[in-house]
């Protein structure tokens, strides 16, 4: 996917202390539509107190962040969610686990999908086509992740790895205009993983989706992703190809203990 000229997530100057330790300090992140971009680095150098800003978990110090050219900078993350159209999933699993593995799938698409929470249960032919739609890629996409077995089983039942999977798939089905994920790979076997990334790239061509991704497997990450940044004690070190990043001598000595 070709992303456009103009960003669809731009964060400039990004600073986020808690007390006196700097967690990022003056990164800057462009996502194109459409692009796929991996963020590298040693555990502690800011990764996820980025995505927690760009997402509106939490207001940086200083710097801004537009999605869409609209500044988000201190908008909440249900509302940034909701009109800016980006989801974002957490390294700690966050499942309904006494809701059926369906149940969950199926209320996040709705939430995102849905125009209203009465939309729900007042449904005139839009909404049940809607409605449909969302069952029928429900399906499709539990099965990709070999989790279709398991759709009436709740989901407190499920592994840890496949709470993963259940979360993930939570995440991409509503096709939102951008996903940050963080660590989605981490306790997925090679499998699985396999699968999830063939769906972050049938997200990604067919619904333009742009992916900003954290992944301890460079590897993975490499593969999906055509540029990678490293961050390394809160601030940006280096930026490029996979390739030129990862045989990049400083990368190696910080991240890969070469």
């Amino acid at each position: 996917m070709t992303m456009h000229s103009s960003p669809l997530l731009q964060a400039r100057g990004i600073r986020k202390a808690y007390g006196a330790i700097v967690a990022v300090d003056d990164v800057s992140v462009s996502l194109g539509a459409g692009e796929m971009l991996g963020l590298i680095g040693p555990n502690g150098s800011g990764k996820s107190t980025l995505f927690d800003c760009c997402s509106g978990q939490i207001v940086p110090d200083a710097g801004s962040i537009t999605i869409g050219g609209q500044d988000t900078t201190r908008w909440r993350m249900d509302r940034i969610a909701r009109e800016a159209r980006m989801a974002r999933s957490f390294q700690r699993t966050s499942v309904f686990g006494s809701m059926t593995v369906e149940e969950n799938v199926i209320a996040a698409a709705q939430l995102r999908m849905l125009p209203s929470v009465g939309s729900t249960f007042f449904t005139g032919g839009r909404t049940r086509a809607r409605l449909d739609e969302i069952e029928r890629r429900a399906s499709e996409y539990l099965r990709l992740v070999d989790l279709e077995r398991m759709r009436d089983v709740p989901a407190s039942e499920l592994s840890y790895g496949q709470q993963k999977l259940l979360q993930f798939v939570s995440t991409v089905l509503p096709r939102p205009r951008i996903v940050l994920l963080d660590e989605p790979f981490a306790g997925v076997n090679p499998v699985l993983m396999a699968r999830m990334a063939e769906m972050i790239r049938l997200t990604n061509r067919e619904a333009g989706t742009a992916f900003l991704i954290i992944e301890h497997n460079v590897d993975a990450l490499a593969e999906l992703c055509p540029r990678i940044m490293v961050l390394h004690q809160g601030r940006l070190m280096r930026e490029g190809s996979p390739a030129e990043v990862l045989r990049s001598a400083d990368v190696v000595e910080a991240y890969l203990g070469g």
